[in-house]
């Protein structure tokens, strides 16, 4: 379904993974690496269709539902790292610190959010009309999403591991993930674990929970079928 005749942009890539292999579906670098990838890919996948390229019903109707999950793990680790702030302040730094304010000023993150909530109902309806104004929403959230996680992976995070408790750390992911929508687990894990390199993927799995390995063979093919349509595989 054209939307212009300009030329096909140049595609970028993904950022790197940072060094360093992850062992189990809750560390917070294979959730960093998802986050970048996750929100990479809807923007090329939106910028690639915007010039022209093709988008079945099946992939305009898998990326809706791949990016509104997406922008619902925007939103849930914007609030976890909030919530992890909150707790460093409490613990050790009342008067805050400038590796924390450096992390705060959530307004153009949450813009960018708020744009690409509106603009996704517009490329449900029609992807001709739909498709531009949303590549640029999420291309620019990809920018402040891996911008955000540079900051905190440089200076909140190494804070919040040496000060904050362990069972403070849980208790404040168990709450975010509890305020996420109905039946999101079932594209979180297939979604981290194709973060994981191949090396990784045995150990990972091997130190999953129970439940967790359910949902990952219960929603594994139905997520590389999802993954698939929007990467454009599936034309």
């Amino acid at each position: 379904m054209p939307t212009t005749t300009s030329p096909a942009p140049v595609r970028r890539a993904a950022a790197p993974a940072r060094p360093g292999a992850v062992t189990d579906l809750t560390d917070h670098a294979l959730l960093h690496r998802a986050l970048r990838t996750g929100t990479r890919v809807v923007a090329d996948a939106l910028t690639g269709i915007a010039f022209d390229e093709p988008c079945c019903p099946v992939r305009q109707r898998e990326l809706v539902r791949w990016t509104t999950r997406v922008l619902a793990e925007v939103r849930a680790h914007a609030a976890l790292r909030r919530g992890l702030e909150a707790a460093l302040s409490r613990v050790v730094l009342p008067g805050g610190a400038p590796e924390l304010r450096r992390a705060g000023g959530d307004a153009a993150l949450d813009s960018a959010l708020a744009r690409a909530r509106q603009a996704l109902p517009l490329f449900a309806r029609d992807v001709s009309a739909g498709a531009p104004a949303l590549a640029l929403t999420l291309a620019e959230l990809a920018d402040l999403v891996a911008a955000r996680l540079d900051t905190e992976e440089e200076g909140v995070l190494p804070l919040v591991d040496e000060h904050v408790p362990t069972a403070e750390r849980d208790r404040i992911v168990r709450n975010v993930r509890r305020s996420l929508p109905a039946g999101q687990a079932l594209f979180t894990l297939p979604w981290l674990l194709d973060a994981c390199h191949p090396a990784e993927r045995v150990t990972v799995l091997r130190t999953a929970s129970r439940p967790a390995r359910t949902v990952l063979r219960f929603a594994g093919a139905r997520h590389a079928r999802t993954r698939d349509a929007v990467l454009g595989s599936t034309w």
